[in-house]
């Protein structure tokens, strides 16, 4: 009876062992599938800041440091950081801020028009 069990176990054990497996290749190949249909939007930073760069040479946004003038004047304090996002199709520039108060603002700007859209947590 004993034999029977070890023998009822291990054969439970290998079909664990071969379902995980099995499991496992198929999930790596979804993974490999989505991975090979994202990298398709995949955008490098040197590309990003490329496209950036002729977008500021044929004058359709302004360059960076322009609006960092522009941010500088608005809120008085030391931009930590900036990145920039499309919104309803209008590149804007984001600028944290960190104010004498050691507050945080953020700071929207209009990258074509250099144009204040919003200043958060500025109150």
């Amino acid at each position: 009876m004993r034999q029977g069990l070890f023998a009822r176990i291990k054969g439970s054990a290998t079909a664990s062992l071969a379902l995980a497996l099995l499991l496992g290749v198929m999930l790596a190949h979804v993974s490999a599938s989505r991975a090979d249909d994202d990298h398709q939007d995949v955008v490098s930073p040197d590309d990003a800041r490329e496209h950036i760069r002729e977008r500021v040479q044929r004058g359709e946004i302004k360059s960076l440091a322009e609006l960092r003038r522009i941010v500088a004047g608005e809120v008085d304090g030391e931009i930590v950081s900036t990145s920039i996002d499309q919104e309803h199709g209008v590149a804007v520039y984001e600028f944290r801020v960190l104010r004498p108060d050691n507050r945080m603002v953020e700071v929207e700007v209009d990258a074509a028009s250099g144009v204040v859209l919003e200043i958060e947590n500025d109150e």
